[in-house]
């Protein structure tokens, strides 16, 4: 990864000292007892913040494709299957039960993890008298970064937003470094005010544009509001951010462009990204080798994915690689066997033009479409296009975010997870495994992952319906 300058040696230690926090302490004043005795390690300068969230583990290659393990644009031999870990099989036959040996699970960690070093440095600013663009811009990455993080969350240990948002089971909303207060699950509406407020903030505070991609900017805060409100079927507000996220950073990446992509790189896009115009903000996966662009992945992907790509489609060529006569995914934007799990604007354009297919505007959503398709096919073979209404309009639209999408993130399942709500798209998923069948219908609770059991013993947190 691309090196970004660290602070002095003492943020190491104060972020080992904050991973105690997310893994969860026996006693919740152990991180407090060891931070007074490490006095010299705190924090102080705004050099000191930013490191923090500068470090790559948590805040950029801790991201998670758990939901990818779950979908249904890959599956596994028995073989394959067989050789998986516990969680991973437990996973991808949407098992009652997850999480195995102590009940621990390494994506909660993480991404409290995120939340807390973020609070931390909201603590420390607040407490400091900095003030200026770079301290704005600090906490607007950390404001950021918390609201990515319980977004993430919300998606895997949630329930989909509907009206019932109210009373439905969300997360504890922890918004203080303080360890030592004990929080229990808020509301999904509460949640998701959350995520809102702190990516509001954010889009105030941030710089236009980063001196690394790996830092959030501005656009990045606008993308990610934009899908939080696609999640709550909030379209006219979903399409608006989209648009200022678009406004700020509009360059899609021409497919022919082969100083961008090529079959002579063994993972097609360049290595971290670099010169893609497309994103907004890096982050990648924890590789789960069941499902990541390695040459000895074990996934095969779904034949029902592949044959929705054309001849001409670029994706299709560049995305996939044939081999022992089954389909591998081969090409991500990480340049690397990780997946992306980060922002670009490839994906914002598909949120703008599926609002504005939802809002009566078909002609407007096919623009978007066609502007992000003719990147996609070899020079000269597209033809745009054309929607009579807007069904149809939204039908192609939500066609094309699945083939562009593909091993992005968990895109799939949060795709899954939230037109199921509709009954012209729900779908129900099946798995065949060393002869045994094994189904997801739509709206299944098991669309919701178990609490940790581990933190349920430590905090008493309430367990999810499964």
């Amino acid at each position: 990864m691309k090196q970004i300058k660290k602070s002095q040696i003492r943020i190491t230690t104060v972020i080992f000292l904050l991973c105690c926090f997310a893994a969860g302490c026996k006693k919740q004043n152990e991180w407090l007892e060891l931070k007074n005795n490490k006095s010299s390690v705190v924090p102080e300068t705004l050099a000191d913040f930013q490191a923090i969230l500068d470090n790559s583990n948590p805040f950029v290659d801790s991201y998670t494709t758990i939901g990818q393990l779950q979908s249904d644009d890959f599956y596994l031999p028995d073989v394959k299957y067989l050789a998986a870990g516990e969680t991973e099989r437990n996973l991808y036959t949407w098992n009652k039960e997850i999480w195995g040996g102590s009940g621990g699970s390494t994506t909660w960690n993480d991404f409290f993890k995120i939340i807390e070093l973020s609070n931390v440095v909201l603590d420390g600013l607040q407490k400091s008298k900095f003030e200026g663009t770079e301290c704005n811009n600090i906490k607007g990455q950390a404001l950021f970064h918390r609201a990515s993080a319980y977004y993430v969350l919300a998606q895997l240990f949630c329930k989909e937003y509907t009206e019932t948002a109210g009373t439905d089971l969300g997360l504890p909303v922890r918004l203080t470094s303080d360890v030592n207060i004990t929080l229990q699950r808020s509301t999904l509406s509460v949640t998701y005010d959350q995520i809102l407020n702190d990516l509001k903030q954010a889009t105030d505070l941030l710089n236009a544009s980063q001196p690394f991609i790996q830092r959030p900017s501005q656009a990045a805060a606008y993308a990610l509001l934009a899908k939080t409100c696609l999640h709550m079927e909030n379209y006219p507000a979903a399409l608006a951010y989209a648009t200022r996220a678009i406004e700020l950073k509009p360059q899609l990446m021409d497919y022919n462009t082969a100083s961008l992509v090529s079959l002579s790189n063994q993972f097609r896009f360049t290595t971290l990204a670099k010169g893609n115009p497309e994103i907004l903000w890096y982050a990648e996966s924890v590789a789960f080798i069941e499902a990541c662009a390695d040459p000895s992945a074990a996934g095969i992907v779904s034949p029902e994915l592949y044959q929705l790509y054309e001849t001409d489609d670029l994706r299709k060529t560049y995305l996939f690689a044939e081999e022992n006569k089954v389909i591998k995914f081969r090409g991500t934007y990480t340049g690397n066997y990780t997946n992306f799990c980060g922002l670009a604007i490839n994906e914002t354009y598909l949120i703008r033009s599926e609002c504005y297919a939802r809002t009566g505007a078909p002609d407007k959503a096919m623009d978007d479409l066609n502007s992000l398709l003719l990147k996609r096919y070899k020079t000269g073979k597209y033809t745009p296009r054309l929607a009579s209404n807007t069904q149809q309009a939204l039908t192609m639209v939500l066609t094309e975010r699945r083939k562009e999408l593909a091993f992005t993130g968990n895109s799939r399942w949060e795709d899954l997870r939230r037109l199921n709500k509709e009954l012209q798209f729900q779908k129900t998923l099946s798995r065949q495994v060393n002869g045994l069948s094994f189904t997801l219908t739509p709206n299944d609770k098991r669309y919701v992952l178990p609490i940790p059991l581990a933190e349920i013993r430590l905090v008493g947190l309430q367990q999810n319906d499964r």
